[in-house]
């Protein structure tokens, strides 16, 4: 058996030569690869640290691309039933829709980044569709999502809308054109290599040329300030660059007589090979790595929590000693829980640095503000039930309607913009409190945020005025805080006036509600922030003393 056929890629019979079986066998090894990947990829797709890349997307933009790789790499094996009318409608369609959603999955890098800046100074959620009919509900899905796109920069629609428009081109030049029909009615028939070239390429080309010499240096522009732990930027970057090439090869090979020699064992489209296997692999590999890291980590954790029961155990640490009061950084270069916990009830400058530093390379702000909120709800409820004149009930309403402001923005994953990772028992226990208000909130028509004015008491503010910027209707405070003129540090509670528009007005609250309904999702929160994300911090502002030093 020759290891090359002399005749090559020649549209007769078939390559059973060592090149033809080395590209039918790394295609079927490559696809198990592939299908591995994606399946250990799928299992772990609710992990915290990857959940924001969007791996159903991820997975969906790798199978589409990773089929056209393997078309690609059986085209000269089966050489002569490799019609020129499939290559048309895959390289027209096909391809296409693989690099649509290649170029949505690197978006969410981007529209990630922004949404968890948002986080530092925006305090919102997302309204629910309603609607008395299934026709008005579908329709107010419709302009919620519109408005989405627009607020969110999401272009998935764009991208199907695009890929709708390319296939009615696609189907228009297939029915006129005489090359893949005989009812045709421009150019001719014409011989298989010969019916590669013409105008009937030019859509194709031009959506690849859109997406990878526009939307893709455009994105990079985007993407260039970003700075995160993951080396997220890093591999979208490289899939992008490692991306360009393939499209200028392509039209080279097909339209100069020159490269004859090489397309016989090299097909044009084989161009497109580096840059797709690079796409499949950063889209699969990237998030099992950071995966991997975590879990490491976490044994890492584990090892740390035996050391320290072990020496327990033998009396080097007291028996009422604890983990949280113990320096470990010495030992086994990790820093203590109580040092994120001095930070979160300081709340101070190394509260907001954290804050940032979540936000903006770790991409889960949402953990650390939803601690800063959940600890000021418990603070607030201490002085709330300590004032004697205040109502039992009326405090206990008041406390709700800031829970369910925590839970609505935060918690709920249909309505939070960034929803924390928290165990699904601790999560039903939350939408079992707090679930049906949020609905109540989420799903009320639009209407006019009434602003208080305090001309007359200036000094005087409603306790946590939970208004929704550029939403539907603020979440009103039952109790209004006041400071006496005459003494600064007394604190008056006093009662606002019910208001019938409120959704929430006459709601049974859970009698399971109390002040510990957050607690375990804070230990479950708090523990996961100090797993990686506190130790990359303090690593990281340890090296910028050292380096400043």
């Amino acid at each position: 058996m020759r290891f090359l056929n002399p005749g090559g890629h020649n549209f007769i019979g078939v390559n059973t030569d060592g090149w033809g079986i080395l590209q039918l066998v790394t295609a079927i090894l490559f696809t198990i690869i592939v299908l591995v990947l994606s399946a250990v990829l799928f299992k772990y797709r609710n992990e915290p640290v990857i959940r924001m890349r969007k791996v159903p997307l991820s997975i969906a933009a790798t199978l589409t691309l990773h089929v056209y790789t393997t078309l690609v790499l059986l085209v000269y094996p089966i050489n002569q039933y490799w019609p020129c009318n499939a290559e048309f409608w895959i390289m027209s369609i096909y391809l296409p829709i693989g690099i649509g959603l290649f170029q949505a999955q690197n978006q969410v890098l981007l529209r990630t980044s922004r949404g968890q800046q948002h986080l530092l100074t925006q305090d919102i959620y997302r309204p629910l569709p309603s609607g008395k009919t299934k026709r008005q509900y579908y329709w107010n899905t419709f302009k919620l999502w519109c408005q989405t796109a627009r607020e969110g920069g999401h272009f998935e629609g764009f991208i199907a809308a695009g890929i709708f428009f390319q296939f009615l081109i696609s189907l228009v030049i297939y029915v006129i054109s005489r090359k893949f029909n005989a009812y045709g009615v421009v150019s001719h028939s014409t011989t298989e290599p010969l019916c590669r070239r013409g105008w009937e390429w030019a859509p194709s080309i031009i959506w690849q040329a859109l997406w990878n010499y526009i939307a893709g240096p455009h994105l990079l522009w985007k993407i260039r300030m970003i700075n995160d732990v993951y080396k997220w930027r890093l591999q979208t970057t490289i899939a992008l660059i490692l991306g360009l090439p393939g499209t200028p090869l392509w039209l080279l090979s097909v339209y100069s007589d020159k490269m004859g020699a090489v397309n016989k064992y090299w097909i044009p489209a084989m161009w497109f090979l580096p840059g797709l296997i690079t796409w499949e692999m950063i889209m699969l590999c990237g998030p099992l790595v950071t995966v991997y890291k975590n879990r490491k980590t976490a044994t890492t954790n584990k090892r740390v929590l035996a050391e320290f029961d072990k020496k327990k155990t033998k009396g080097i640490i007291p028996a009422n000693g604890s983990l949280t009061t113990t320096t470990t950084q010495a030992s086994s270069g990790r820093f203590s829980m109580q040092s994120l916990d001095d930070c979160l009830n300081a709340n101070g400058p190394d509260f907001d640095a954290f804050h940032f530093f979540c936000a903006t390379k770790v991409f889960n702000g949402e953990n650390v503000l939803f601690l800063e909120k959940t600890i000021k709800f418990k603070n607030e409820w201490a002085r709330v039930f300590a004032v004697p004149e205040c109502s039992l009930e009326k405090a206990r309403m008041h406390m709700y309607r800031n829970a369910v402001d925590i839970y609505l923005k935060l918690v709920n994953e249909p309505t939070a913009a960034y929803a924390i990772n928290v165990e699904g028992r601790i999560y039903s226990r939350l939408k079992f409190l707090f679930g049906a208000a949020a609905n109540l909130i989420a799903t009320r028509r639009p209407s006019t945020p009434r602003s208080v004015s305090h001309a007359a008491t200036p000094w005087d503010e409603l306790a946590d005025p939970f208004t929704v910027p550029g939403n539907d209707h603020p979440l009103r405070p039952i109790l209004r805080r006041s400071m006496d003129k005459a003494n600064s540090t007394t604190e008056l509670v006093t009662e606002v006036e019910p208001d019938l528009d409120d959704p929430l007005f006459g709601i049974a609250i859970p009698t399971d509600f109390d002040q510990t309904c957050f607690d375990e999702a804070m230990a479950s929160v708090k523990n996961m922030l100090w797993q990686q994300p506190w130790q990359d911090f303090m690593n990281s502002r340890r090296a910028s003393t050292v380096s400043a030093s």
